[in-house]
């Protein structure tokens, strides 16, 4: 499977696996010929693009659901064109994604997810974590803008500085597929409401810490967004029971 195959199948799975938060309605349904017009267009028009290589030309956005003026970037980064190997990713991907924060490409709360073709080690994945730990280090400093915090109050979804301003890598070849649709996965909901996640503490009557643990770095935690400290609602099936929540605490 070519870059340009990876690249239209994870437009179809993630409008998909997305769409109960964000509004994938935009990402609309290409051809193989439509993506590879794309693929190949140059990007001198954006020479803020340029340092994510010819792949970022099908870069797409999207609007969070419930919250408008936060946007999610959907960043191919340095995929190969077709009939070449794909190139060593290295933690200089994390220094151009910052780069584009402090340019304004990015607005200060959006999030990115940066796809990939190659596999991602413990230090490429680390460096991701350091680049997140700088975005938070800037709440510090700067707060959430007054249109998204009305946003938020408006529609009855509010949501902590955690939750806005990350960047999670994956790499192509484990989201060509709708994961979330895999028969070996049961459903998982994401619970970052603070009453919410106190009811269900009682119901269970245990402390935060004492629920099993879904990391940070799960390919199920990036693609809902878990933040440290939110609640992973887990719907498994049994044949006495029927189904059943199983919940994890976010690490």
């Amino acid at each position: 499977m070519n870059s340009i195959d990876k690249i239209n199948k994870t437009r179809y799975s993630l409008k998909e696996m997305l769409k109960d938060e964000w509004d994938t309605s935009s990402i609309a349904d290409l051809s193989q010929q439509e993506v590879e017009k794309m693929f190949l267009s140059p990007l001198a028009k954006n020479s803020q693009l340029n340092p994510l290589g010819n792949s970022a030309g099908c870069n797409f956005t999207i609007n969070h659901r419930y919250i408008p003026s936060f946007k999610l970037h959907i960043v191919y980064y340095n995929l190969p064109h077709i009939g070449t190997n794909s190139s060593k990713v290295t933690k200089s991907v994390c220094d151009k994604i910052l780069n584009l924060y402090k340019k304004e490409y990015f607005d200060f709360e959006d999030s990115v997810f940066v796809i990939i073709d190659d596999v991602i080690s413990e230090t490429l994945q680390q460096s991701f974590n350091n680049l997140n730990i700088i975005l938070q280090n800037d709440f510090e400093e700067t707060s959430l803008s007054e249109t998204i915090i009305d946003e938020m109050k408006k529609n009855n979804y509010l949501l902590q500085n955690k939750h806005f301003r990350n960047v999670n890598v994956f790499t192509i070849n484990n989201i060509t597929n709708n994961i979330m649709e895999h028969r070996l996965v049961p459903k998982h909901r994401v619970i970052r409401n603070k009453h919410e996640i106190t009811t269900i503490l009682e119901k269970c009557n245990c402390q935060i810490n004492q629920l099993p643990i879904i990391l940070r770095n799960d390919i199920i935690s990036k693609i809902l967004r878990i933040s440290s400290g939110d609640i992973c609602e887990i719907t498994r099936k049994s044949q006495k029971c029927g189904e059943y929540p199983f919940y994890r605490v976010c690490k």
